[in-house]
């Protein structure tokens, strides 16, 4: 009989402070953190796990490449994108697509 060998994949939950505050914000210095300051929010993810972000009010899609350290905003009704990373994000103040342009 071979020995039975069982691996947790779960990662364990710890509060980042000691006050049992559980933060489910993503790192400051991540890309998931600058589509949340540009107002995306998560959709979905596909069977290979590629995320998908939406402003549905902006009529913005993001989706993640398969390393997930850039990203390609799309304005939905025209199909017109960028791919930018982390650094290029940093510098995007606001998103203008033919649904919505302050």
């Amino acid at each position: 009989m071979a020995d039975e060998t069982t691996t947790d994949t779960v990662p364990a939950v710890t509060p980042a402070e000691p006050s049992g505050v559980l933060d489910l914000r993503p790192p400051k210095e991540s890309v998931r953190a600058e589509l949340c300051r540009l107002g995306l929010e998560y959709s979905s993810a596909d069977a290979a796990g590629v995320e998908s972000w939406r402003d549905y009010q902006r009529g913005v899609l993001a989706t993640f490449d398969d390393s997930g350290t850039s990203v390609t905003l799309t304005d939905v009704k025209t199909n017109l994108g960028r791919t930018l990373t982390l650094d290029g994000l940093k510098t995007v103040t606001r998103i203008d697509t033919m649904t919505a342009a302050d």
